[in-house]
């Protein structure tokens, strides 16, 4: 059936989540526009990421949403 909406697709890209505009990281798996945003303004109030395990610290990015997007670059 056609009417099945499509998947981005997934490359191994890196992306720089201290650069990436919110439109792309909500592209990211499992980010989202909301994510994506909220994403922005911790590290505009708090200075770029160091390490993924950071991104934790980001209201809604559990330990499963770590996993779904392991090519994050800073």
């Amino acid at each position: 059936d056609n009417d099945v909406p499509q998947l981005p697709q997934i490359t191994e890209e890196r992306i720089n989540i201290n650069t990436a505009s919110a439109k792309l990281l909500d592209t990211l798996p499992g980010i989202g526009p909301v994510l994506a945003k909220r994403i922005i303004d911790y590290r505009t109030q708090h200075g770029p990421f160091t390490k993924t395990s950071e991104l934790s610290k980001v209201e809604g990015i559990g330990s499963e949403t770590l996993l779904k997007i392991p090519f994050i670059a800073y």
